[in-house]
């Protein structure tokens, strides 16, 4: 036979495995309450910056939408003063060559045929934009001829020049305009 002290006390062991599997799974379910409340309350944040975001989200698409709205209404307020003052050119330009050909000349000018051609040539060379284009043209056609230039084809051609600067300053202006309103002036 064993003698008591050596045999091992099983039920003892049993419940000392019972008590300390007790004691695993009660900690484990309160582990689990613990972190189900700190879970909600993490979703709560989750959801409170979401709104957050999407209310960033909101307040900065209007303010694009603002921003834009402004730089459309800069552009329209800028090609209406474009077209006037495009206009206004216009008109002077027509007026200024009626005069030119109204007044009393000493007939030839000094200024070749060949010698409008080259300074009708340098105008035709440059890029120039649609409504200044027709400008070049009607150059063009009149440099065909060799003949000498009078007075009012040189202040024709000059009248000319100068509507072409005019019109380029328009644009300039009107692109100032535009960013001043939009930018600030920045």
């Amino acid at each position: 036979m064993i003698p008591a002290s050596m045999r091992t006390p099983w039920p003892a062991v049993a419940a000392a495995v019972l008590l300390i599997g007790a004691g695993f799974a009660g900690g484990y379910a309160l582990k689990g309450r613990l972190d189900a409340t700190e879970i909600e309350r993490l979703r709560g944040d989750l959801a409170r910056m979401a709104a957050a975001h999407a209310e960033d989200k909101r307040a900065a698409a209007e303010a694009a939408a603002a921003r834009l709205a402004q730089a459309e209404a800069a552009a329209r307020e800028a090609t209406l003063a474009l077209q006037a003052t495009k206009s206004a050119l216009a008109a002077t330009q027509k007026r200024l060559k009626e005069e030119l050909h109204a007044l009393p000349t000493a007939g030839r000018c000094g200024l070749s045929g060949p010698a409008r051609g080259l300074l009708n040539a340098a105008i035709a060379a440059n890029a120039l934009p649609d409504g200044a284009a027709a400008f070049a043209d009607a150059d063009a056609e009149s440099a065909a001829d060799t003949g000498p230039s009078s007075e009012a084809d040189v202040g024709g051609w000059i009248a000319d020049a100068i509507a072409l600067y005019g019109e380029c300053r328009a644009r300039l202006d009107a692109i100032r305009q535009w960013d001043a309103t939009v930018n600030g002036g920045r």
